[in-house]
């Protein structure tokens, strides 16, 4: 979930603000200030497909806790998620955990719910450098118990560099242990005090995506648009409002 994330291709794992409640929890301890946050994503025009999600994150200074919730799909099949997540800074190193419940609706099967644990972390490796990594379904929950079949288990390594205030190149790498590996690529870049370009990509299958963001004062807001080569465009629009320190 993000936009911002979405027109970076995606490459997000060591990127540390509100979105990392869903994205990788071990960055959430590297925020400053408390944040509220939404967005809306509409996949290949069609409604039935379209995913909204929502949070909070409570800074307490070296340490954050955040909730998130999200919702996929339509009365026919849907899956809804609420996370609550702790993150804490050690020096230069943030870990982060998760407890997730995601539940799953399906008309004529019924529901089903399950825990999901996600554990995660970001590294300063230099000034300019930073390493991240995040793995879900850390506990390999099953969806329906006295089966074989589990959720996915999702793991993902990248890297970030800024030269500077206004530039920064994330690269990264994911691999559900069924799947082939995905890479990722994006770029940001502050054209303007406030108003900021991306441009990213993803790989099997291949999208590519472009976004802007607009932050002014306490509001972020960040738009992205992205084309799976398969099935067509992707919209996210995503708000958040930071709250002012006492």
């Amino acid at each position: 979930m993000g936009a911002r994330q979405a027109a970076l291709g995606g490459a997000s794992v060591t990127i540390a603000d509100q979105w990392s409640v869903f994205n990788n929890v071990g960055a959430i301890g590297r925020m400053d200030g408390d944040v509220a946050f939404t967005s809306y994503q509409n996949r290949y025009g069609i409604s039935e497909l379209s995913t909204m999600g929502a949070g909070y994150v409570r800074d307490l200074g070296a340490s954050a806790v955040g909730l998130g919730v999200y919702r996929f799909g339509d009365e026919f099949f849907s899956e809804q998620r609420l996370n609550i997540a702790l993150g804490h800074q050690l020096d230069r190193v943030s870990l982060g955990i998760s407890a997730d419940y995601l539940q799953y609706n399906i008309a004529t099967v019924g529901t089903r719910g399950v825990f999901v644990v996600e554990f995660g972390g970001v590294a300063e490796l230099t000034k300019e450098l930073s390493f991240g990594a995040h793995i879900f379904n850390l506990n390999q929950a099953k969806l329906v118990e006295g089966t074989t079949e589990r959720l996915p288990t999702v793991m993902k390594a990248g890297l970030s560099y800024r030269p500077s205030a206004d530039l920064l190149f994330n690269i990264e790498t994911e691999k559900d242990l069924d799947f082939d590996e995905v890479f990722k690529a994006g770029l940001e870049y502050r054209i303007i005090e406030k108003v900021y370009v991306r441009t990213g990509f993803r790989t099997a299958p291949f999208n590519g995506a472009f976004g802007l963001g607009f932050h002014p004062k306490q509001f972020q807001f960040d738009y992205a648009f992205s084309n799976d080569s398969n099935l067509g465009a992707i919209h996210e629009l995503s708000v958040s409002y930071r709250f002012k320190r006492p």
